[in-house]
């Protein structure tokens, strides 16, 4: 067994051994509260109430895990909404914060800094960052492989192996920091979810770069704008 996959079989059991204490602290709780009210006695009624601390504990995680997930629900629903009512995206209008890079020293800002979730050296990714249901990844490399277009190439290749239906656009140039970058959309449907990408590719004799964005079907329109800001704000190191 390697070393994921004893990590793995031990956050199962370390689950279900959490779970089968909470349950016995559970059933203690109930069983001493029905004999401190039969009873009336001062060690039942104590042993009620200090049982009572981790399961009141519980119940107000799972409350605020219910209601997080219920809010993100409903944010999810409203952006799906406004995505085809056609609305923009409010990180549009957000002020930008750079962010700078682990591996390479590039910089890129994102609107609403603090709004986005971010992961960071998740192979083969340097940053992954997101917003709800939006995802932008940084791939940079000390490893020149010439041109824009062989680096399109590769994506494009790496991206077909993991998918099983992947339609492509013509790449187009865009100037990024006064450089020259090649931009595509694709969409891929894998493990059977339909996801679209928006990617930005840069290589030189020194230097590659991916910004890889992707999100649903149905947000893509909503989302590509953002997506093309945050690509836009990037920095080559100095």
């Amino acid at each position: 067994m390697d070393n994921s996959a004893a990590y793995h079989a031990g956050q199962v059991a370390g689950i279900i051994m959490g779970l089968m204490i909470l349950l016995g602290i559970c059933v203690f709780f109930i069983v001493a509260l029905v004999k401190a009210i039969s009873t009336r006695r001062t060690g039942w009624i104590i042993a009620a109430a200090v049982s009572a601390v981790p399961f009141l504990i519980f119940f107000a995680l799972f409350m605020v895990g219910f209601v997080a997930g219920f809010k993100r629900g409903l944010n999810h629903s409203s952006e799906a909404a406004a995505a085809r009512r056609g609305e923009p995206s409010q990180l549009l209008s957000a002020t930008m914060t750079p962010v700078s890079g682990n591996a390479v020293a590039y910089q890129i800002s994102l609107p609403d800094a603090d709004a986005w979730a971010k992961k960071d050296s998740k192979d083969p990714f340097d940053y992954i960052f997101s917003y709800r249901d939006a995802y932008i990844g940084l791939i940079p490399e000390e490893i020149g492989v010439g041109s824009p277009q062989r680096i399109y190439e590769i994506s494009r290749k790496n991206l077909e192996a993991r998918a099983t239906h992947l339609t492509t656009t013509t790449p187009t140039p865009v100037e990024i920091d006064s450089r020259s970058w090649l931009t595509y959309d694709a969409t891929a449907t894998i493990s059977g979810i339909d996801i679209k990408y928006r990617f930005y590719v840069y290589a030189d004799a020194h230097y590659t770069f991916q910004i890889v964005s992707w999100t649903g079907a149905s947000l893509f329109e909503r989302d590509a704008p953002v997506f093309d800001r945050v690509a836009k704000s990037f920095k080559f190191p100095k």
